[in-house]
């Protein structure tokens, strides 16, 4: 009674300030803060003012303004409700060199300073406000810094670990506390999400004492977490220890004593000379720079292995790549509680010359879904985190879909029937297709 008496007279304290005005003002910043030329960057605006709730089960969307010190007069970019009532908005604009600006395309130069702009008008007093963030794109080969630092303070509205965090992650994690997803899952899941950049982490070094499991601490976490006892900075902490403890594995985000040289090569010449292009990269020492040369050929050894092993699906501008369920990222299970659990993981390369997408915005609006010939499955829990994948042309992707409990939106909870045949559907504007899944 005392520990209630407590906790309610802290949550009456803090009432105040948890619903202050401040709390309905957005915020609009640019998802990299450096961005190269040729490529398309991200803005995020958060207002959950702008979660109009008029139309149940679909995102909402508007447009803010995009311009560039080559381009002054700029242009207008739509960025559309990551998720169902989430009031978290994401844009895409294509940053070019060259060639005429379009909707999207923002013609720029390296060194310019890029301005995203949103306009609030829903703040407290019924007044409106005017939001800049700023970016900048790269110059290679050159410290930013300088540039960076002569940015208005006030237009640099960085990430924290907790703002990268999705809420649908906490689903994930409460499953994981009940017993309805194994730990092995929770695992490869969070480390997915970490390789992905969807979670950020701060750099962790790696203990010499490992650990043979999961603290029960860093489950309980996770529990608390998903039903929000804890703040996200405290959800971090445990998996950071999972990191130090070598429970999870994140290259990129942790200081390792292997040698990239002790791992087996490969017999194959293309990929034995991708390998060995990528084992060059450690010897970078500045950070970023190694980062840069290991991602693309990390990207470019994944679509040579899907290409060379998986299974083939042409569909209009887009092939996917698919290992079929029993390999990594892949699996069907039926949990202690009686819950189907179908995780699908899939490589898409766009393989035209036009730009093109991949659409989930939510479970009812998605171009990705189960059917068991009868009944139509949506997602629990997947990685098109601004409710499209933009690829490129000659870009490729790997992509995750969780199919399990209910978790509202549209979604329908998965249900197994062995007498049924199911099939993983992909329905998108550019051409569809049924894959077998062949569960058992």
């Amino acid at each position: 009674m005392d520990k209630f008496l407590i906790i309610f007279s802290l949550i009456v304290l803090s009432a105040p300030l948890a619903f202050a005005e401040s709390s309905n003002v957005g915020i609009i910043y640019w998802e990299k803060e450096i961005v190269s030329i040729n490529s398309f960057a991200d803005i995020i605006v958060k207002d959950n003012d702008m979660n109009k709730k008029e139309y149940p089960n679909f995102a909402d969307k508007f447009t803010i303004t995009v311009w560039s010190d080559t381009s002054p007069d700029g242009l207008e970019i739509q960025v559309v409700e990551n998720g169902v009532y989430s009031g978290i908005f994401k844009g895409s604009v294509y940053i070019a060199d060259s060639g005429e600006p379009t909707k999207n395309r923002l013609i720029s130069s390296p060194g310019d300073v890029l301005y995203a702009k949103y306009v609030d008008s829903t703040l407290p007093d019924g007044g409106s406000s005017e939001i800049i963030s700023a970016a900048v794109v790269k110059i290679s080969g050159e410290d930013m810094s300088p540039i960076l630092n002569k940015i208005d303070p006030s237009m640099r509205h960085l990430k924290t670990p907790q703002s990268e965090i999705p809420a649908w992650v906490k689903n994930n994690a409460g499953w994981w506390a009940d017993g309805t997803i194994a730990e092995s899952d929770f695992i490869s899941g969070i480390e997915f999400l970490i390789k992905d950049g969807i979670i950020v982490i701060p750099p962790t070094t790696v203990s010499s004492e490992s650990s043979e499991g999961v603290p029960a601490w860093v489950k309980n976490n996770a529990g608390w977490w998903a039903d929000g006892t804890i703040s996200d900075g405290e959800f971090v902490n445990g998996i950071q220890h999972l990191i130090k403890t070598g429970l999870i594995s994140v290259s990129s985000n942790t200081e390792t004593t292997q040698m990239v040289s002790e791992k087996p090569k490969s017999d194959d010449s293309k990929l034995a000379s991708l390998e060995a292009e990528l084992e060059k990269c450690s010897e970078i020492k500045v950070g970023y720079k190694r980062i840069d040369c290991e991602k693309p050929l990390k990207k470019a050894i994944a679509l040579y292995k899907y290409q060379t092993n998986a299974q083939k699906f042409e569909i209009g501008p887009i092939t996917y790549y698919w290992f079929g369920v029993g390999s990594e990222g892949n699996g069907f299970e039926i949990s202690p509680t009686g819950q189907a659990i179908l995780s699908i993981r899939m490589l898409a390369e766009n393989t035209s010359s036009e730009i093109t997408a991949l659409h989930c915005t939510s479970p009812s609006i998605c171009s990705y879904d189960v059917w068991d010939g009868t009944n139509a499955f949506k997602y629990s829990g997947m990685d098109f985190t601004s409710g499209e994948i933009v690829l490129n042309p000659n870009d490729s992707r790997e992509f995750n879909i969780l199919f399990g409990p209910n978790i509202g939106y549209g979604g329908t909870e998965f249900k197994y029937d062995p007498s049924k045949t199911y099939y993983f559907r992909i329905n998108e504007n550019f051409g569809s297709v049924d894959i077998p899944l062949e569960l058992k």
